[in-house]
């Protein structure tokens, strides 16, 4: 019998690298990935709960399996990632037909109960190994675990806990492993990247990992995410802008242009500390792209503060801008707070902020037009070749030959806000 394995992500750049994780460790075990659930022995589902609408697509995620679970077959059903908090009594009499349940990050938890629950239910079939897939051109490391910080309305710190930050041997190692496996690109991640070492004595910091994994050979590119503006500085800065393999592309979350709001978030920096970072960075990698994260309709947000957020969008002109509108996280100290800002006027601000940002990307982008980048291929879409430039833009190409996991300098003829399109006018490795 074939064992296969499904596997349901969403959330976080910290979860797609938990679901790696799972995917090696059944794959490992002999298990083949299936997008069908009721062709699956093993079904795995990786959660997020930072938003109200991504705790309702988990639960109604949950609950669509439930006829799945009672069919009678032989079955597993796990659940991991930050829906599992303290309560886990709770989330049994929520979703009985869950066989178990583990914490974000805990791969070997559910890797282990797979081979409790497989010596008990399912036989190996004779001759099944390891199934062998396709090396992911980019892949993910994680460097540390959870956070320090208490943002009013993050419920990370409260599901991921405190920081942990892995030695730099360790995450060398995981990043010569994926090199070895065809990995060309590798992306360091935190629930707060530019912390890593703060929580050990005399430790290392991200500079420090960041020339470490520059040393892998077969290593071509190198970023890193989420970073926060507290634990930016000039030593990272620097780091990045003398070593060639890491990537230019900033992941710096604003989250709000109001010195008075981004208090009350409990940030710990100003606007006007903010945008010293961003000028710092651009001084420093002049090419370089910088994305951000925006809340709106924060509780006591005022007309004249959600303005003071679009002022700063216009001065500092972000590649990208992820918007969301603010939603209650049971447990944290904004959830003590009145959401006084009513949903309609949230979801107008949200849209404000996202026709803003498309002009302003739009506008970006055109600069790129008869330019040639520099992309790394990862795949696919829709019968043409995509992949990244350096910044972190999106390019597509067509071409009957195989570029898989090949950096490619396109020559850009379209241009628009979210991508580009070029042709081919060299191949730089391969």
């Amino acid at each position: 019998m074939t064992r296969r394995y499904y596997l349901w992500n969403i959330g976080c750049q910290m979860n797609r690298a938990d679901g790696y994780r799972v995917q090696e460790g059944l794959e490992a075990m002999g298990y083949r990935p299936t997008p069908r659930p009721h062709d699956a022995q093993v079904l795995v589902l990786n959660t997020c709960v930072v938003r109200q609408s991504a705790e309702d697509k988990v639960s109604g995620r949950l609950s669509s399996l439930a006829p799945l679970m009672a069919d009678g077959q032989p079955r597993t059903l796990l659940v991991m990632g930050c829906i599992v908090d303290g309560d886990r009594e709770g989330l049994r009499a929520r979703f009985p037909h869950v066989d178990a349940f583990f914490q974000p990050s805990d791969v070997s938890g559910v890797v282990g109960h797979v081979r409790a629950w497989e010596a008990e239910a399912l036989r190996r079939a004779p001759g099944e190994g390891r199934l062998v897939t396709p090396p992911q051109v980019a892949d993910l490391v994680p460097i540390s675990y959870g956070c320090d910080h208490h943002c009013t309305y993050c419920i990370v710190t409260i599901r991921r806990g405190a920081q942990r930050s892995r030695p730099v041997p360790e995450i060398v190692a995981d990043v010569e492993r994926l090199v070895a496996g065809g990995a060309r690109e590798i992306t360091l991640l935190g629930q707060n990247v530019d912390a890593y070492g703060t929580d050990v004595p005399g430790g290392p910091d991200l500079a420090d990992v960041l020339s470490a994994v520059h040393e892998v050979e077969g290593l071509w590119r190198i970023r890193f995410l989420t970073s926060h503006p507290r634990e930016m500085t000039q030593r990272i800065i620097d780091g990045v802008a003398a070593l060639p393999k890491v990537c230019p592309s900033w992941e710096l979350a604003v989250q709000s242009g109001d010195d008075d709001v981004l208090h009350r978030m409990g940030r710990g920096y100003t606007v006007a500390r903010f945008e010293e970072i961003v000028a710092r960075i651009r001084a420093a990698t002049p090419e370089c792209g910088i994305n951000t994260d925006v809340i709106v309709g924060f509780p006591g947000e005022t007309a004249a503060q959600f303005e003071h957020t679009m002022d700063l969008l216009r001065r500092v002109r972000f590649d990208q801008v992820h918007v969301a509108s603010y939603s209650v996280r049971p447990g944290t100290p904004a959830a003590l707070l009145e959401d006084d800002v009513p949903a309609e006027e949230k979801e107008r601000r949200r849209r404000e902020v996202e026709a803003l940002q498309e002009g302003i990307a739009g506008e970006i982008a055109a600069r790129h037009l008869g330019q040639e980048v520099e992309i790394l291929v990862d795949g696919r879409q829709k019968g043409r070749w995509r992949g990244r430039t350096r910044t972190g833009r999106l390019v597509f190409f067509e071409s009957a030959d195989d570029w898989l996991g090949r950096l490619v300098t396109v020559r850009v003829t379209w241009a628009g806000p979210w991508s580009m399109i070029g042709e081919v006018a060299s191949e730089d490795r391969g």
